[in-house]
């Protein structure tokens, strides 16, 4: 299962990097879980999604923020489970503060080869923090 995971996993990064959202749909399980935990009210893109919601997070994130950096430092795969480990750079347009933090994706493949879990972790405080005026 480790294969078909990481192969996954680099399909997801690979379809992330050329911008193709709806390819990126694609690779989830109808029934996905996909979250990042904060304030929708705050940070408009957190939250929970079902898959059909998922280019939404995609708009409104692009819509308010600018992306200087999306890294990924470090892939660690263990059979269905994967963790991506990286940083993540954007200024806000509506307040010009930069969010600049580390993040761990949680993600899990079933055995269809679809990603059946996306969690996300981030620092939801900063976040939060750079949204407010």
């Amino acid at each position: 299962m480790s294969d078909q995971t990481r192969d996954v996993v680099n399909e997801l990064l690979k379809r992330l990097g050329q911008g193709d959202i709806p390819a990126v749909v694609e690779l989830f399980a109808d029934d996905a879980h996909w979250e990042i935990p904060g304030d929708p009210e705050i940070v408009p893109w957190v939250g929970r999604r079902q898959v059909d919601a998922i280019p939404e997070f995609f708009r409104t994130m692009g819509g308010l923020t600018d992306r200087e950096l999306f890294e990924i430092e470090r892939v660690v795969v263990d059979g269905s489970n994967a963790v991506l480990i990286g940083r993540a750079r954007v200024v806000v347009r509506s307040t010009g503060k930069v969010i600049d933090t580390p993040f761990a994706v949680d993600i899990v493949v079933n055995a269809e080869g679809r990603i059946s879990r996306y969690y996300m972790f981030e620092d939801s405080w900063g976040v939060a923090l750079a949204l407010r005026p």
